[in-house]
């Protein structure tokens, strides 16, 4: 794989492009993009005709060895790659470790190995067995194996393990891809550790920097899953700008994690150029729809602009409000479910739990989600990323309950389900 900076504008955002792709070598993309999310290989709620309906589907799709780990002896035996099987040939595939979308569980990792959880339980992954995964999915790009268990309140201990070991594992595998001919031409990415600790940031980024990797994976601020919405990544601000100084300028930096509007753009500034889009997927899960906008910004006095600001990032479709809300869920949104359906029928759809709700939320907020990206891109390749900027901080504080509501429930269930010995397969 190759990746090159066409230009650094606005407070460090990176103008790039990524080629040469193992499977897919002809295709190019454009960044700072985000990836197209799935679950168990295939996007949330949609068939592979409904994905169709999407406008600016990312050419990349992002898979987990989580999600598919109990299937990679079915996919082994298919011998065609996790693209391929899960009727997304056309995409260029990057596996990472954990979904970004689930809460990965702490005190699993050791020394040889990384708990991941499947719908069948716990499995222990060690560097043999992950490689062999890695050959049976066949991926463009894959993150390396590493020890994430780590936050913003992690201790030094913990730390020093956490960037220690995932070296480990990333030599050990480097070690065995020589003797590996499917993974010849696959981009690895090394993981950059070290929770909230500069010292050793600096040295996982160092020392990942001087391996033969393609790109790098920042890692372990947080544990995934609908809690990331609350991060803020001011609040790393400082160690995040000086673990990327010392990464080299030419290799791509992707993060995981639930990011919304205004969070995508900090990031984006401290140089990371690849997203996943689990964000519009957890949206979609509790009933809203994504109505942000990033139109009206060339004119601060525009009367549409101001009111767009006053919607701030998303509506609850579960709310009574919409139930006699005849209009679309954006107005000239051309996606397929505001050209064919109302706020009020979805609003019924999702008081009445059915499935076609979910399907015509997902549509749309995808599909904003991605519109947005080209948005940035567009927005920096004419100079105009500091109104962009300006205008979607406006809309930060008209931002509804709703998230924090969903997110502590959802964190709670966990906690109950957990301590009963039960667990949660979302």
């Amino acid at each position: 794989m190759k990746f090159v900076v066409n230009s650094v504008k606005s407070g460090g955002c990176r103008l790039g492009v990524m080629s040469d792709f193992g499977l897919h070598g002809k295709k190019i993309v454009e960044t700072p993009m985000c990836m197209l999310y799935t679950r168990r290989g295939s996007a949330p709620h949609l068939t592979a005709d409904m994905l169709k309906k999407i406008q600016w589907l990312p050419p990349m799709a992002q898979m987990s060895v989580t999600n598919m780990i109990e299937h990679h002896e079915a996919i082994e035996a298919y011998k065609q790659g996790i693209g391929k099987f899960a009727n997304m040939k056309d995409y260029i595939v990057y596996t990472a470790l954990h979904d970004p979308a689930t809460e990965v569980m702490s005190g699993q990792n050791d020394t040889a190995t990384v708990g991941v959880w499947s719908k069948s339980g716990k499995v222990r992954l060690d560097v043999e067995m992950f490689v062999k995964v890695q050959e049976a999915f066949k991926p463009d790009m894959y993150q390396a194996l590493s020890d994430g268990d780590t936050d913003l309140k992690a201790g030094k201990k913990r730390t020093n393990k956490s960037v220690t070991r995932t070296l480990t594992y990333l030599d050990d595998i480097l070690e065995r891809l020589p003797k590996s001919q499917v993974l010849k031409d696959a981009a690895i990415f090394g993981v950059i550790e070290g929770g909230n600790s500069e010292f050793e940031r600096c040295r996982s980024a160092r020392e990942t920097a001087s391996r033969d990797v393609a790109g790098f994976v920042i890692e372990g601020f947080h544990n995934q899953g609908p809690q990331t919405e609350l991060f803020k990544i001011s609040d790393i601000r400082d160690i995040f700008k000086t673990t990327l100084e010392c990464l080299p300028e030419e290799k791509p930096r992707l993060m995981h994690g639930a990011f919304p509007p205004d969070q995508v753009l900090e990031a984006l500034e401290l140089g990371l150029d690849v997203f996943d889009s689990s964000y519009p997927y957890h949206v979609t899960e509790r009933g809203g729809a994504l109505v942000f906008d990033f139109v009206h910004i060339a004119d601060p006095e525009d009367m549409d602009g101001n009111k767009a600001v006053q919607k701030g990032w998303e509506i609850d479709l579960n709310d009574k409000k919409y139930f006699e809300d005849f209009g679309p869920l954006i107005e000239d949104c051309s996606c397929y479910t505001c050209k064919n359906f109302s706020r009020a029928y979805i609003n019924h759809l999702r008081n009445t739990s059915e499935l076609l709700g979910s399907v015509l939320l997902m549509i749309h907020n995808f599909q904003h989600y991605f519109n947005y990206f080209e948005a940035i891109r567009r927005a920096l390749a004419e100079d105009k990323y500091e109104q962009l900027k300006t205008h979607i901080t406006k809309q930060k504080k008209y931002i509804r309950l709703l998230t924090l509501t969903f997110i502590l429930s959802q964190t709670v269930y966990v906690a109950v389900q957990t301590e009963s010995g039960l667990r949660q397969w979302p």
